[in-house]
């Protein structure tokens, strides 16, 4: 295994990465030190790198050779890591793959078979299966002796009670796979990594994370465990997002292709790309737009998604039996004072009370001190647990292969 881990985690509207020891990262307490991050945002046809170096100042630079395609970046960064910065190459590219279906509920070397079996796997999170494997190919093609590992948003769900992973529909179908298998996984296992240490004994009590971003959704912790997630089969479901709809009656879905005479392909169209924040406003799916525009349909989205999220807290707080601590995170979780706000304000019969000043300076703990519910605003770090599995999984896949 060669000495750095590359972490590259594909999202549907940036391409984040970041750099580890691998030894630091195979010794750390909790979650390794990046030696550099950075990340590749997308706006329209155009893209911006911001990277730093650990303790260093942000630097930023236009990545010519990537036209908002992640397999295409990612070749260009590997380049532009080795070109122009100078680093050996990596021996471990860590990969988030959002979907492992029923048979990958941990980190996996990925090989043409895994690759095969991720690929039918696409359906289910069009937004972002294929382009974590558009990576996986890339990472492959440039960095040939490394090794490629897959590390899913899915794996962190997988030991949910069967009351939480079923749906009330013929037991063939459940056999099948249609079943609940929760997403954001990664970012849920790096905030439950870092609890201990923010929260002591509490930590390990009944904890809701809100995952807010461009994509949302809630988890319920016990023991520093999933015990409850908003997401189901796909990451349609469950709280209002960017472009998504999140819980939609499915008999709307059945009057669009029945009634309105709706192709498979436009409702797809609808659900993924046309609803959510852009649907309702059609304004913005961008939060801080909406936060800041006057016009009422900005408002109405706004409202809409508070409503959602408090809607969903509540019903894991009901599935955990009550609630110790809630998390903000994601990029709304973490940045979008306003929002923990008015969920908050909504959820103050839990007992909730926020510091008015502690949480407009984006403090990582925003609750008051008469507030029974501890609340948090913490940076997630889904690539510090990406490389904390990688360099698992190719020890294990060692050890095996040194018994056969």
């Amino acid at each position: 295994m060669g000495s750095l881990v590359l972490s590259v985690n594909a999202g549907s509207s940036s391409l984040k990465f970041a750099l580890f020891d691998a030894d630091a990262a195979r010794q750390a307490q909790g979650l390794p030190t990046a030696l550099l991050r950075g990340s590749i945002d997308r706006h329209d046809d155009s893209a911006l790198l911001r990277y730093g170096f650990v303790g260093e100042p942000e630097h930023s630079v236009e990545p010519r050779a990537a036209r908002a395609d992640i397999g295409a970046e990612t070749t260009w960064l590997i380049a532009w890591l080795q070109r122009e910065l100078g680093l050996e190459a990596p021996g471990v590219v860590a990969h988030r793959i959002v979907h492992g279906g029923l048979k990958h509920t941990r980190a996996v070397r990925i090989d043409a078979g895994v690759e095969t079996e991720l690929r039918r796997l696409t359906s289910l999170a069009p937004l972002h299966q294929g382009p974590g494997l558009q990576g996986v190919r890339a990472a492959r093609h440039a960095l040939p002796q490394a090794l490629q590992v897959a590390c899913f948003d899915t794996a962190f769900h997988a030991g949910h009670d069967d009351s939480e992973r079923r749906y009330a529909i013929p037991r063939r179908w459940h056999d099948r796979g249609y079943q609940r298998y929760g997403f954001h996984g990664l970012s849920f296992d790096a905030i439950s990594r870092r609890l201990p240490s923010l929260l002591g004994q509490r930590a390990t009590g009944r904890v809701v994370v809100a995952h807010l971003g461009s994509g949302a959704s809630v988890c319920g912790m016990r023991d520093l465990r999933s015990v409850s997630t908003s997401m189901g089969f796909t990451a349609l479901d469950g709280l209002v997002m960017s472009t998504r709809c999140g819980s939609l009656d499915p008999g709307v879905v059945l009057r669009w292709m029945e009634h309105d005479k709706l192709s498979p392909k436009q409702v797809s169209d609808l659900l993924y790309h046309e609803s959510g924040l852009l649907g309702v406003s059609e304004i913005s799916s961008d939060m801080r737009q909406l936060l800041d525009s006057p016009d009422p349909r900005a408002r109405q989205a706004v409202d809409l998604f508070v409503a959602s999220v408090v809607r969903h807290v509540g019903a894991t707080a009901a599935s955990i039996e009550g609630v110790d601590a809630l998390v903000f995170t994601g990029g709304i979780g973490t940045h979008q004072a306003p929002i923990r706000a008015a969920v908050a304000r909504r959820l103050g019969w839990m007992g909730m009370e926020l510091d008015e000043a502690a949480n407009a300076a984006g403090e990582l703990l925003v609750s008051g001190n008469d507030s029974r519910v501890a609340v948090l605003a913490l940076p997630t770090d889904e690539e510090a647990v990406m490389a904390l599995q990688a360099v698992e999984a190719c020890a294990q896949a060692s050890r095996a292969g040194a018994q056969d």
